[in-house]
């Protein structure tokens, strides 16, 4: 969810890996306010309805929530969570000592005292807390709580599946106010970099020509200097194309400047085709809810 919309995704497991989706749901205002948004959380819930077996994966997008893959030392869990703290106070532009932060292990070769690779993310605890209090008094508790990048590239891997390759994955998505990209794969490091893009204004009636084809020409630089970075860093340059995901997708120029000044190819997610959904809805518009929604046996 963001300031202009909820968006949510139903689905039922089958207990054997498949998972089919029941219903999409959108409710649209202004939930800049909590108050604004509460209501709207309300609403949603009425419209899913009550089911005590039902688990909740929501998602925490903006400037103060962080992830990131690096290599660390593998230190006992009692010392582990400070010196990760310490270490990110060095790269984080929010507050560290007072956010929530998770971490994973990704490979475990060396043990304690060893080095590992771990994806971490952090969020402002003020920022997680307003969000879980919200949901909690709409009559909805999440079992998990993701952050935007980790969701979208959790996206990338719904969406690929069990099909073989180690060439990076890479995503766009485009939001209201900032746009994200994310590069992960079995064999590539996870990435991710926010772009400040303001969707809603530069697709507005209102603007001007000329700005948004400033600002798209931006995008699309901003988003092969982080191409570029990435293929210098990992030494991979495998990267031949881009997935699109977010409600913006059907506004002109989008793919043509990735092509042209990104050198770039796009396409749009859709997992809901991808998972048998009959109903009409764009492409790219209810990914990341699929994708939040697809967790929720956590």
């Amino acid at each position: 969810m963001d300031h202009l919309s909820i968006r949510a995704a139903q689905l039922r497991v089958d207990g054997r890996g498949g998972a089919s989706i029941e219903r999409l749901e959108e409710i649209r205002g202004n939930f800049a306010e909590d108050g604004d948004l509460l209501q709207g959380l309300r609403q949603l819930k009425d419209k899913l309805g009550s089911n005590q077996k039902v688990s909740v994966v929501s998602c925490l997008s903006g400037k103060q929530v962080f992830a990131s893959q690096l290599e660390f030392r593998h230190l006992p869990p009692e010392e582990m969570e400070q010196a990760l703290r310490l270490e990110l106070r060095k790269t984080v532009h929010f507050e560290v000592a007072t956010s929530v932060l998770d971490y994973q292990f990704l490979s475990d070769e060396d043990g304690i005292g060893g080095t590992a690779q771990i994806v971490v993310a952090l969020a402002a605890n003020s920022l997680l807390t307003r969000q879980t209090s919200l949901l909690e008094k709409a009559g909805i508790k999440p079992s998990a709580v993701d952050v935007l990048p980790l969701a979208v590239s959790n996206a990338m891997w719904a969406v690929k599946g069990s099909e073989p390759g180690s060439s990076p994955m890479v995503a766009l998505h485009i939001g209201p106010q900032i746009s994200t990209v994310v590069i992960d794969g079995e064999e590539s490091q996870f990435f991710n970099r926010t772009i400040y893009f303001a969707a809603e204004d530069m697709f507005a009636e209102t603007a001007n020509p000329k700005d948004r084809e400033k600002r798209l020409k931006d995008l699309a630089q901003e988003v092969a200097r982080s191409l570029a970075y990435y293929e210098k860093g990992t030494f991979s340059s495998s990267i031949r194309e881009i997935v699109l995901l977010g409600e913006y997708l059907d506004q002109p120029g989008i793919s043509e400047h990735l092509r042209v000044d990104a050198g770039i190819t796009s396409s749009r997610m859709n997992l809901a085709s991808q998972l048998g959904y009959s109903g009409n809805v764009e492409a790219g518009r209810f990914d990341l809810a699929i994708a939040l929604a697809l967790r929720g046996d956590v």
